[in-house]
């Protein structure tokens, strides 16, 4: 855990000296080949960061593009932006929803539509033109579309939130089939279908599906789309999420049908963090769970056929007997039923679906990227550490789940078992997971229909894990037989870094490996044992994430998680969900400040602020509450240095208050920004009193430090240090060097500052040499 926490600080530092450095950079498309008189020419159009986007629910949505020429130097003078309500307009250049005329500007992105107000389901069709310095015009960009979404409750139409009968009033648990212990269980995941027709094949057809928690969405026996583990997590008091589909393609004249699968998700989250030591006040779950669907279906003439979610769906339990994303899932293949989700299926003997009232949180559509299976692992390494248990080994740690293969007889009951590490005997340690804080290990369970060759992957958990204990395969297990299924949010790679040391990128790419594995629609601390979005690790990580993922989309939402969250009006701990509903430490709650920033400075986004800026400053006035002289005393400070969690050399009040000049510093630049300009010198004059403070306090002049590796390059960092910076650094350098023999003993506060003050100041020997460190600790 703590070389976790380490790693999500490392890939952001950026500071390595040139002889050992090669820059990776990307060519612009057509850079390489210069071609005199050719266009300046915009390319890659966006809507909301997101290319031909579906089911926009913003009213102003923001456009962007990317410009491309074959000569050097060239630069944007004007731009036109045209949108229209069909191609055909767009294509006769006729822009009858928003035509910008010719607009003297060099800016590319964050460009606010301004045309006539969308409605829900519109279908919006653009493209751009830009001026070059000396005044060309360029062809017209390729086409883009966006589409929205179901812009109020009135356009759901007749869908009802709906679930089914065994959930609402669970009867008593079924006799078990012979042979088989089953779980008894409330988390069986429902199947609900429909049967409906179709005159013709659509023109255009459009799926909005809200399933909570998770859900799985079926047409004509065919799984829609890539998303896992959907929609996103959030406060569903405040906020649930649905997604759109294109499903043209799915979809047939005649007989069709829909069919969904429900788990528990985060919305039925009670099986953890609910009893002993690490139990959550009132639990963690919100109710059983529930779906709301719309299928909008366009015929060629126009007419529009909608196929809604209510009481005339029928609905069965399925073959997950058992799901939770803390513990695992439970699978018997023989409760399948084939062809459940076609058109035709005879399910006479199906229950009608139960009308079941809707949450509390507003529905909106998730403007992020989904959560996906990104990438398959082989086995690199199969044992048996024991008569019939077998240990796989998949060569690094992950977040995700196996995917098994087996050949059985019917009825043969396979057990995984996953951790992080094993003992000494290959067995694996489940306490690398987190058994202690959430009472289980994490466990996936497949029963056999005894069939041929049967694949399965589980739906609705994920684990954290390199090794798999699997039980009870029939015969010996070949490599084959499992596979690792690396499971994330789908950002995509924005950043690389490669140098000629192979030991700092392997640390760099373990850093990444570690990042991604704790992106699942929330920034989490740990894929194992929490899975929490502590606002701690996010502020510390958040740089580090931008630097190598486009998180344009990713972080937005989760600083509205840290809105819906709030406790008295201010961030908790955790954001989102039920946990920790604690008001947040001041260098936790920072992330309220620093993460809005950090989008503004490398996305340009400036309605992130405007949407934020009240909260941001009220956390400013909070901080003003609890200091004394201007020095915050509370906080959790320089969390997991090296042999501890509580920090050892560095007092908590320099790293809240460093970080309380810090915010006060950020909301300066925004208020000028935003034209608040009394609020920007009011916020300049407090960073002035809390460095006068900070330094009166912490720094000791007679050897020039503020005592820490950790306080010194916080110090340095973040423009605390007395004018005599480089005195400071080389006191900082001496701590490193001579009192812990070249090993770093900073935590996550003083890791995400340590090596850019050393490199900064002239030491970057020094920060090499901890980075290559091979006794502890090190990286």
């Amino acid at each position: 855990m703590l070389r976790r926490k380490f790693l999500k600080t490392f890939a952001a530092l950026g500071v390595w000296t040139p002889d050992i450095v090669k820059a990776s950079a990307r060519l612009a498309p057509g850079s390489a080949t210069e071609s005199p008189g050719a266009a300046l020419h915009p390319v890659e159009l966006t809507c909301e960061y997101a290319t031909n986007p579906l089911g926009l629910d913003v009213l102003t949505p923001r456009l962007s593009w990317r410009l491309e020429s074959p000569r050097r130097a060239q630069m944007q003078s004007a731009y036109q932006i045209m949108v229209a309500a069909t191609q055909q307009n767009l294509n006769a250049h006729r822009g009858d929803l928003w035509d910008s005329g010719k607009v003297a500007s060099g800016r590319s992105i964050q460009l606010a539509y301004q045309g006539k107000p969308l409605q829900s389901f519109e279908r919006c069709h653009w493209k751009v033109r830009v001026w070059d310095g000396a005044g060309n015009a360029s062809e017209y960009s390729a086409p883009a579309t966006w589409e929205m979404g179901l812009l109020d409750d009135r356009a759901w139409q007749a869908a009802k939130w709906i679930s089914t009968g065994y959930l609402v009033s669970p009867p008593p648990p079924a006799e078990s089939p012979p042979g088989q212990g089953l779980p008894e269980t409330p988390h069986r995941a429902p199947l609900l279908r429909k049967g409906f027709r179709l005159r013709e094949a659509p023109l255009r057809a459009r799926a909005y599906v809200c399933g909570l928690g998770y859900y799985e969405l079926h047409l004509n026996g065919a799984k829609v789309g890539d998303h896992v583990l959907d929609p996103a997590q959030t406060d569903y008091d405040q906020r649930v999420f649905y997604a759109a589909y294109d499903v043209t393609h799915l979809l047939k004249a005649g007989n069709n049908a829909v069919g969904v699968i429900l788990g528990s998700g985060w919305f039925n989250q009670d099986v953890v963090w609910k009893t002993g030591k690490y139990s959550v006040p009132g639990g963690t779950d919100y109710g059983v769970p529930r779906l709301l669907f719309q299928l909008r279906v366009e015929y060629q003439d126009g007419t529009v056929a909608t196929i809604v979610s209510d009481e005339s769906w029928k609905t069965a339990p399925g073959p997950i007997l058992e799901n939770n994303v803390y513990g695992g899932e439970f699978y018997d293949a023989r409760l399948e039923s084939p062809g459940w989700s076609q058109g035709g299926f005879d399910d006479h003997a199906w229950e009608n679906a139960c009308p079941i009232a809707a949450p509390a949180g507003r529905l909106r559509s998730q403007n992020l990227p989904p959560i996906k299976a990104v990438k398959t692992l082989p086995a690199v390494g199969m044992t048996e550490v024991r008569p019939g248990v077998y240990i796989y080994d998949f060569g690094q740690n992950i977040a995700g789940w196996a995917k098994l293969r087996v050949h059985a007889p019917r009825g043969t009951k396979i057990i995984l078992r996953f951790a992080e590490s094993v003992f000494a005997d290959g067995r694996i340690d489940p306490a690398s997971t987190g058994v202690f804080a959430t009472r289980l290990v994490q466990t996936d369970t497949y029963i056999a229909k005894g069939s041929g060759e049967e694949v399965w992957e589980p739906r609705f958990t994920y684990h954290a894990f390199r090794y798999a204990e699997m039980t009870g395969f029939p015969g010996t297990p070949a490599r084959e037989n499992l596979a690792a299924v690396v499971v994330h949010t789908a950002v995509r790679e924005a950043g690389q870094f490669e140098c000629s040391d192979a030991l700092l990128n392997r640390i760099h790419r373990t850093a990444v490996w570690t990042e991604i594995g704790n992106l699942h629609g929330v920034p989490t601390d740990c894929p194992g044992r929490e899975k929490c979005g502590w606002l701690g690790d996010a502020q510390v990580s958040a740089e580090m994430t931008i630097y190598n993922f486009d998180m344009a989309r990713f972080w937005p939402k989760y600083v509205e998680d840290i809105e819906t969250a709030q406790v008295d009006g201010l961030p908790a701990m955790v954001a989102p969900g039920k946990r920790e509903r604690e008001r947040a430490v001041p260098d936790w709650g920072t992330a309220v400040v620093q993460i809005p920033w950090y989008i503004y400075v490398y996305y340009a986004d400036r309605r992130i602020l405007e949407e934020h800026y009240e909260t941001m400053n009220r956390w400013i006035d909070h901080l003003q509450g609890l200091a004394s002289g201007y020095i915050v005393s509370q906080g959790l400070g320089d969390w997991c240095p090296p042999g501890s969690v509580e920090p050892v050399e560095t007092p908590v009040p320099l790293t809240s208050t460093a970080y309380f000049y810090l915010d006060a510093k950020i909301m300066s630049k925004v208020a000028q920004i935003m034209g608040r300009f009394d609020d920007a010198a009011r916020f300049q004059a407090l960073a002035g009193k809390i460095r006068e403070a900070f330094t009166r306090k912490f720094f000791d002049a007679a050897t020039m430090s503020y005592g820490s590796q950790t306080a010194d390059s916080v110090a340095l960092r973040l423009g605390l240090a007395p004018a005599n910076e480089a005195e400071v650094a080389a006191a900082l350098a001496r701590d490193v060097t001579e009192r812990h023999h070249s090993h770093f003993s900073t935590g996550i506060t003083g890791s995400r500052c340590l090596y850019g003050a050393l490199a900064e100041y002239g030491h970057g020997d020094v920060a090499l040499t901890i980075l290559r460190q091979q006794t502890y600790p090190s990286i």
